[in-house]
């Protein structure tokens, strides 16, 4: 009875105007203006992007404590060749801290603008409680009420979890090729995306960049204090509290041999129903693989350094353990790839040679800098020398040769993290035993890269620096670039326009982007709203603090929706890369506050003194997930289907119907009122609809496929969005009848990548 289709007509048109409600802006400001929502530091450059036709009008910023003109001037044409409908308003020469508005002539406002020293601090601490709430293996009540961070949600439900997979986790012959079936104690971690799984490849590239921004930042994150409840080491930062938790868990993936366990997760993805304290699937242990042995080696030296001041025995713990998997390493010289047939999970699996490489040469260099043991030098020059692209070909994203046999990648990600041994090279402490030709060539190819990324910034209309390129987890791609730009700074000279072209990415994530809203959930003034993330979907409510993957497959392709896990979905990866970004910024407390010109209070929350003992309040979604042997999400259409509760169905038909409007595709509500009365009468009439304005064209239009919503019922919920608070619209208790039939994204050589996942491409 499911069997049947629906051609684009009244139901989809319909949809097509709720949606358009629940896709739009605070009350009073304009979807046209793109623009930075979350806040800008004295001395970022400051510009929106205008989707208007024609430029040369007139803008302002208006104080909006005063309403005096803070600054005015006149619209330019982007210097895009290919969107010149585009516009910028530039207002860089805005410093004065405060609060204001961009008043475009007759297009509208802006949301409201943050200027000051301390503008980026919560961001920052948002972006760090993201990664206590993934905590696995304790409980997680919610932080201390604050005003730099989301702790409750838009009902007054804290945003916590009650202890997790306190079994982790189990070794056997399916899943882990060993014959002894056995426990090893490996509780801890973070769970590592939308799923609860624990990956130490990703794990570990995800600690690189923290303790790369705990040694670049240390004197202004090390004051940051986020309330972090009493951990393994009470006296630690809070900021090293969090990368202690994640690397206790990495050393316990070592065997007593010195591999690394590629992962652990369950046989096949969790059900979307359940928090990860009500997850009581069993979860094994993959067989190791050089890579994670490889990440493993390198993560332990750098964590010697990292907590010898703090935690010398614990440090001393890291490097030993370091040390044992560089030697397991060395007696692979080939890649192993673990083998992870047993499973149905993601799989931080490449058969790309270099990100073996890549491993090594980070692995090599962070051992030489902690121990000064001239063969992890020697190890490390030679694999670099392997590598053998000219450097005239190094500068031009997502080329072949960039990628491939350049020193120094256009691209930092858990797949390519040559870039970290790299810059740990060339920033050494030990310089002197260095080969000066390969410095020099090194040096170079930065240059050629970090120009590329300037270069490219400064002609893309949103100053994107990959130029609209895209993959999955773009947006984690462009938060990590700030590695390498600082690197750029520290190693060649300090450059203002490095660290302008960085600014202006994290401007680009936080709403100067095609949409004009937030990638980071729960921050800025339009922020996305439906991560693919299982407790977020069981709350019915993003959880704060995530970095969502962004377009995937074009420019333009991203969908904000719970179940568009190649666009929406959150990792710790990617908010590594915004804890590093931020990290640059964060004002520490006693140093002047960006509004009132005062110091910030030096008051510190008593660790783990706020009292949340109590269980959550309310309850997951009412449908139960599958048994763990019959959820086969990302395989068989039918089984997914099976297997997705209503609710599910309803976001995923809305996703789908979601990717039909385009970024320009925002009508106003009295467009839409009048939009939502011709489609009914349309569906009485057995009519197509009118063709409105912004509304894709119905002769051009697609075949939605296995939809049925009622969408008058839709359209009333959409209405009734409640603008000022942003709070999400729940979904209507009808439900979707069947799932749309699922379309591939590119294959990627028979096979797709669930952000460093392998999936079927048949999905």
């Amino acid at each position: 009875e499911f069997d049947w289709m629906i051609t684009y007509g009244a139901r989809v048109a319909a949809a097509l105007a709720a949606l358009a409600v629940l896709a739009s802006p605070a009350a009073g400001s304009s979807a046209t203006i793109r623009v930075n929502s979350v806040g800008f530091v004295p001395g970022a450059p400051k510009l929106a992007t205008l989707a208007i036709s024609s430029c040369g009008g007139n803008w302002s910023v208006v104080d909006l404590k005063t309403g005096d003109k803070a600054l005015e001037g006149a619209t330019l044409p982007t210097r895009s060749i290919d969107r010149s409908t585009l516009c910028l308003a530039d207002f860089s020469a805005l410093e004065k801290p405060g609060k204001y508005k961009l008043v475009v002539s007759g297009v509208g406002h802006s949301p409201p603008l943050l200027v000051g020293v301390s503008a980026l601090n919560k961001p920052f601490k948002m972006a760090m409680a993201g990664f206590y709430m993934a905590r696995c293996g304790q409980a997680t009540p919610a932080l201390p009420d604050s005003e730099d961070l989301v702790t409750t949600s838009s009902n007054g439900r804290p945003f916590e979890h009650e202890m997790c997979h306190a079994e982790d986790g189990l070794v056997d012959l399916k899943h882990t090729h060993e014959s002894h079936e056995h426990r090893i104690e490996a509780t801890g971690g973070w769970h590592d995306a939308g799923d609860y799984g624990k990956y130490t490849v990703n794990t570990a590239f995800t600690l690189g960049m923290l303790m790369y921004g705990w040694e670049h930042f240390q004197g202004r994150v090390e004051p940051a204090q986020l309330g972090i409840p009493a951990g393994l080491s009470p006296k630690l930062p809070d900021y090293l509290d969090e990368v202690r938790w994640g690397m206790a868990w990495v050393l316990k993936m070592q065997r007593p041999d010195g591999h690394a366990y590629h992962k652990l997760t369950p046989t096949h993805f969790e059900g979307f129903g359940a928090l990860p304290h009500e997850d009581k699937g069993e979860r094994y242990l993959s067989p190791w693989g050089t890579a994670a042995t490889g990440d493993l080696a390198a993560t332990g030296a750098q964590c010697y350094r990292t907590f010898l001041k703090y935690d010398t025995r614990f440090a001393e713990k890291c490097l030993e353990a370091a040390k044992r998997a560089y030697v397991a390493l060395k007696a692979h010289p080939e890649p192993e790839i673990a083998d992870l047939s047993g499973f149905g999970t993601g799989t931080y699996n490449s058969i790309d040679p270099h990100w073996d490489l890549g491993v090594r040469i980070w692995a090599a260099t962070e051992l030489y800098e902690s121990t000064h043991n001239v063969s992890y030098l020697q190890d490390a020059e030679g694999l670099m020398r392997t590598l053998t692209a000219p450097i005239e070909t190094c500068g031009a994203v997502g080329q072949p040769g960039s990628k491939g046999a350049c020193k120094v990648a256009d691209q930092l990600d858990w797949d390519d993290q040559r870039n970290l041994g790299v810059i740990r090279y060339l920033t050494s402490s030990s310089g002197k035993e260095r080969d000066p030709a390969l410095v020099a060539e090194l040096r170079a190819q930065l240059q050629v890269v970090t120009e590329m990324y300037v270069r490219t910034s400064r002609t893309d209309p949103y100053s994107d620096p990959l130029g609209g390129y895209t993959k999955w987890g773009i947006n984690g791609e462009r938060a990590r670039q700030a590695l390498t730009l600082y690197a750029g700074e520290l190693i060649l000279g300090a450059n203002k326009t490095l660290e302008q072209t960085g600014q202006n990415t994290l401007a680009m994530l936080f709403g100067r982007n095609p949409w004009g809203r937030s990638f980071v959930s729960q921050l800025g003034d339009w922020p996305a709203a439906h991560p693919h993330h299982r407790p977020s979907m069981v709350y019915a409510e993003a959880w704060p603090g995530l970095l969502v993957g962004g377009p995937n497959g074009g420019p333009t392709a991203w969908s904000d929706g719970w179940l568009a896990f190649r666009s929406n979905e959150i990792a710790i990866n990617w908010n590594a890369g915004l804890a590093y970004a931020l990290a640059r910024y964060y004002n520490p407390p006693g140093k002047p506050d960006s509004d009132t010109g005062k110091p910030e209070s030096e008051s510190k929350p008593p660790r783990g003194s706020h009292g949340k003992d109590a269980k959550p309040e309310g309850g997951p979604l009412p449908d139960d997930p599958l048994p763990d042997e019959a959820m086969v999400w990302m395989g068989d259409p039918v089984k997914i289907h099976d297997a997705l509760s209503r609710r599910e169905r309803a976001a995923l038909a809305l996703e789908t119907l979601t990717d039909l409007i385009s970024p320009e595709g925002i009508a106003t509500p009295e467009e839409l009122a009048e939009q939502a009365r011709d489609a009914s009468e349309a569906a009485a009439e057995e009519r197509p609809p009118h063709p409105h304005h912004r509304i894709p064209d119905v002769q051009a239009a697609p075949v939605v496929s296995h939809v049925d919503l009622p969408l008058v019922e839709l359209a009333a919920a959409a209405a009734g969005v409640r603008r000022k608070r942003r709070e999400p619209v729940p979904f209507p208790p009808q439900a979707v009848r069947t799932l749309p039939t699922p379309t591939p994204a590119p294959a990627d050589n028979g096979r797709q990548r669930h952000h460093g996942r392998q999936l079927d491409s048949k999905v």
